[in-house]
């Protein structure tokens, strides 16, 4: 058995959250002592909840654990066949290691232990930059969303999103007109694609270097919690998020609040139109703003802030661009 298996495993476990895999993990890994087979695991977990080193973990059998291997043992070999790769928290070689200090929107820290991928992973080692807003953006944020993409792709930035309908498409495609790298964060098992208008996109973003990422196993749909739940991805892999267009109560924010949280910049596109800043799609900008985000407009010194997320800046001009 190796760390992938372990953690599948695990994750079949009803009541065993991320918590209490980190913990077995982090034990195993600490103490040198890796499990041969599913007896030895199963072993090991009932040693370390007589010991509480485990808080609230549930009750079972042997039985169970075995009947967990044998789902976890089939994903890897679905995944494998669908060409889907996967690496984990400890992979310190691939993890990329700004995705470990992922937050939610309540500040809990809550990287991903085990990530599925299509694409070329070495997308990652580039310094990221979400493209986030509404699924029905106006023709100015349209043409905004993808000209501020294709401006940061041109300067060697991944740009990172959901691969959503709107702003986020418009995301990829700028990146991608820019002959740049994307990578999408999906909220499904990477055997399909949500939505599936978007199949060629992805099909594009994985041509052309970029990449598709998921924390969920093959045969996973899509749902209303999982969107919610990728969104801290998309902030977490990223060293700064730009907002297209949102509602007040848009699901952009659950991604532009972790970045904030997260002590990020978040940076918010500002219309020189009034009436479409109060536009209901685009009124949640202003909201962002108060929140503790910075307005990107026509008057933006965009190279000052490539620099500054290159980390090529000092962080006396911090105060400025953030």
């Amino acid at each position: 058995m190796g760390i992938n298996e372990y953690i599948l495993t695990l994750q079949q476990i009803k009541g065993c959250g991320p918590k209490s895999q980190m913990a077995i993990l982090e034990y195993i890994i600490n103490n040198q002592h890796k499990p041969a087979d599913v007896g030895e695991l199963f072993d090991l977990i009932s040693y370390m909840a007589g010991k509480r080193l485990l808080k609230r973990f549930p009750h079972i059998e042997l039985s169970d654990m075995l009947g967990a291997n044998a789902v976890a043992r089939r994903i890897v070999d679905q995944s494998e066949s669908l060409s889907i790769g996967m690496i984990n928290y400890w992979d310190a070689s691939r993890y990329p290691s700004i995705l470990r200090g992922t937050v939610d929107e309540k500040g809990k820290e809550c990287p991903p232990l085990l990530l599925y991928y299509k694409g070329d992973l070495s997308a990652i080692n580039r310094p990221g930059v979400a493209v986030i807003g509404t699924r029905e953006p106006t023709p100015e944020g349209t043409k905004a969303g993808e000209y501020f993409a294709e401006f940061f792709a041109s300067y060697g930035f991944n740009i990172v999103s959901g691969l959503a309908l709107g702003c986020d498409t418009c995301g990829h495609k700028g990146a991608l007109k820019a002959n740049g790298v994307t990578t999408a964060f999906l909220a499904h098992g990477l055997d399909s694609i949500y939505p599936p208008q978007n199949e060629d996109l992805a099909k594009d973003i994985v041509d052309n270097g970029g990449l598709l990422l998921s924390e969920y196993p093959v045969g996973a749909n899509v749902n209303a919690y999982r969107l919610v739940e990728r969104d801290r991805l998309q902030a977490g892999l990223s060293r700064a998020t730009i907002v297209v267009q949102t509602g007040v109560s848009g699901g952009t924010n659950h991604a532009a609040t972790a970045t904030l949280v997260a002590g990020k910049p978040l940076y918010v596109i500002e219309y020189k139109q009034s009436s479409l800043m109060e536009n209901p799609k685009v009124a949640g900008n202003q909201a962002l703003v108060a929140k503790g985000g910075k307005y990107l407009n026509s008057k933006s010194d965009l190279m000052e802030i490539v620099s500054f997320l290159r980390n090529e800046k000092k962080s006396n001009v911090q105060q400025s661009l953030w």
